[in-house]
């Protein structure tokens, strides 16, 4: 009867220690998803950045000025389907990814992105011409959203 008590003692804690070892690797596995997510969300706004700044750049290089080149480059990329370097993205996951991104993250690096690309020739540079241009390009980007 010792043995069997032994036995069965012996089995639960065998148990319960894979049941330890399985719910630790299982939440590895969790956790590396939620980063995949995260980096492909990473990704997906630099590319949108890009391309904004793409856009202001060379309207800005065509001799077109700072706030013309803010409104068409709003204006260009305000509907993602008109955006080439998008379309792998709406096609594999719609426009589920694209809702995730935070806009005033995304806003953020867009003016990096501006500022790093083109912004000293409109004399932004540094931290606060990162600044600057966010201020303004919200300010734009608030006006053509609201007209009123």
């Amino acid at each position: 009867m010792k043995t069997i008590i032994f036995l069965i003692r012996r089995l639960f804690l065998i148990l319960t220690i894979t049941s330890v070892i399985l719910m630790f690797i299982q939440t590895k596995e969790v956790f590396a998803s939620e980063a995949n997510e995260v980096n492909k969300l990473i990704s997906l706004q630099n590319k949108i950045a890009k391309g904004y700044s793409n856009k202001f750049c060379n309207s800005i290089g065509m001799g077109i000025s700072k706030e013309g080149a803010t409104r068409l480059t709003i204006a260009e990329n305000k509907d993602s389907k008109f955006n080439p370097s998008l379309w792998f993205e709406l096609v594999s996951s719609g426009k589920s990814n694209l809702d995730q991104i935070n806009k005033n993250e995304l806003t953020d690096e867009i003016s990096k992105t501006i500022v790093n690309d083109c912004g000293r020739v409109l004399g932004f540079s540094g931290q606060q011409g990162v600044d600057d241009f966010k201020s303004y390009f919200i300010n734009i980007r608030d006006e053509m959203e609201d007209p009123t």
